[in-house]
């Protein structure tokens, strides 16, 4: 008898464990979400320029999945190893300040081999599967006011996308 009880109780405190931990992570992850959308909406007022970046529907990595859900025609999309390739070309064009800076121009040049909004978030998208990180953030850590008007005036001019 005193054996049933003891398990009981275990399994009841276990219980009450899991259902606490679980309880706790599913506020954490809501506070994390709600505090990022915060940090996200101070650092466009805090930083214009950013804000440009930001509002850039292209360099959002599922900006093709939604153009490919409201677009009823055939779209013109990259083969994934062009998108890498030139994700590979960005990243490389990102050096350190003792390695003699960034090479802008290279960046650049990858941006306007770019057809279409559609391509610039593939190449986004690629970018992030391999190098693990988001491409507007690296823009943003390397770039200055005038190399951002810059990516963002090249992106600015290509049409959402391109059908067949």
């Amino acid at each position: 008898m005193k054996k049933v009880v003891g398990l009981q109780i275990t399994a009841g405190t276990v219980g009450l464990i899991l259902i606490g931990t679980t309880y706790i992570t599913l506020r954490n992850k809501k506070r994390n979400k709600l505090a990022s959308s915060l940090l996200g909406e101070l650092s466009k007022s805090l930083n214009p320029d950013s804000k440009g970046l930001e509002s850039s529907a292209a360099l959002d990595v599922k900006y093709v999945d939604r153009v490919f859900n409201s677009s009823s025609g055939k779209i013109i999309v990259l083969k994934k190893s062009t998108a890498t390739r030139y994700a590979n070309e960005i990243h490389k064009g990102f050096r350190p300040w003792y390695r003699g800076g960034d090479l802008e121009e290279n960046i650049y040049a990858v941006f306007r081999n770019l057809k279409d909004k559609v391509q610039v978030s593939q190449v986004a998208k690629a970018y992030q599967r391999e190098h693990k990180l988001n491409l507007r953030d690296q823009l943003k850590d390397h770039f200055d006011r005038s190399e951002i008007k810059t990516v963002l005036g090249i992106i600015s001019r290509l049409p959402k996308y391109r059908t067949v």
